[in-house]
């Protein structure tokens, strides 16, 4: 299918980007790699007549593991070899997202800035015509949740940012207020169409910042997903621990991503459990805790329930990996 029309604008610099941002409100896409946005525009959803492209912008390459430059392709994540001696789990999940070739081009700023994701939205003209248009494209009702009072049950699928969520990252913004520093916990929205809770009008990411306090943690990603090469997960989980010398559990995050609008995080479900000493018989503790926890929506390939099992699982399993005193 042929791209849509619209007005292509390649500034220079961050600045430039928000200028144009300023300029043209909610007429304007960004775009860095395009392997979502392009998809998207090419089955005609929510397509703008202004796209503002990234790829002449220069300083926002950074890959170490305290800085993670927006315009940073997956790949250069997933084969440093800083990241993988500090940070391993960014170079797992990075690993993890769509296939080698898209890797080359996706963006850690457009991973993170990912679309919603939904049965009814993802689809050709055609086909969203033959079933009624949706909330989030064209229509007036989410076919989801068909009795909802207005709120888009589209699923974030994200990867990058379950984990970064996990490792107490925080984003840095540019926009026509200046730059600011948010938690990206908190950053998302629930709800699909909305998206971002915490971003102003105009702003964009430029970066991610790590603290140096994450690399005491081991911490690792699984992914849930049809076929091992292309697919959006249809459950993601980021777990990280810290075990002291007296194999107490210290520190505990375990964050979801594809299961609603947002990445959840489960610190306060899993609190309870720091304290305690590492064993098998506490890991699927956790793990139960975590499937009680969490909540799916029925819009990816894999059935609710089934997900939500599958989380209890991959705690179980992530524990026992980053952790021999979780598998006894």
């Amino acid at each position: 299918m042929e791209l849509p029309a619209f007005e292509y604008h390649r500034p220079e610099t961050p600045e430039q980007v928000v200028a144009l941002l300023a300029r043209y409100g909610d007429d304007a896409d960004v775009v860095a790699g395009g392997t979502d946005l392009l998809p998207n525009y090419k089955n005609r959803l929510n397509a703008k007549p202004h796209v503002v492209s990234l790829a002449a912008v220069q300083g926002l390459n950074a890959c170490t593991p305290t800085h993670l430059g927006a315009l940073t392709r997956l790949v250069e994540i997933e084969r440093s070899p800083a990241i993988r001696a500090a940070l391993p789990v960014l170079a797992e999940t990075a690993a993890e997202i769509s296939s080698p070739p898209l890797r080359e081009h996706g963006t850690v700023g457009g991973n993170l800035m990912l679309d919603t994701r939904c049965y009814y939205f993802n689809q050709s003209p055609m086909w969203r015509e033959s079933k009624s248009y949706c909330l989030k494209a064209e229509g007036t009702q989410c076919l989801v949740v068909r009795n909802s009072t207005g709120a888009c049950y589209a699923t974030y699928s994200g990867e990058l940012a379950c984990a970064l969520t996990a490792l107490d990252a925080e984003l840095d913004l540019l926009g026509p207020e200046g730059a600011r520093r948010v938690p990206i916990f908190g950053f998302f929205h629930a709800d699909g169409i909305v998206r971002f809770a915490d971003r102003r009008p105009g702003e964009i990411v430029v970066g991610v910042r790590i603290p140096e306090s994450a690399q005491a943690l081991s911490a690792g990603y699984k992914k849930l997903r049809i076929r091992d090469s292309i697919d959006f997960p249809s459950l993601g989980i980021a777990v990280a621990v810290r075990v002291a010398d007296d194999g107490t559990v210290a520190d505990l995050r375990v964050v979801n991503t594809a299961m609603t609008g947002r990445p959840e995080s489960f610190r306060s479900v899993v609190s309870g459990f720091v304290g305690r000493a590492a064993s098998a018989d506490l890991a699927a503790e956790v793990g139960a805790a975590v499937q009680k926890a969490s909540l799916a929506y029925r819009n990816v390939p894999l059935d609710p329930k089934y997900r939500k099992k599958m989380s209890a699982v991959f705690v179980r399993r992530l524990l026992a990996r980053l952790d021999d005193r979780f598998a006894e």
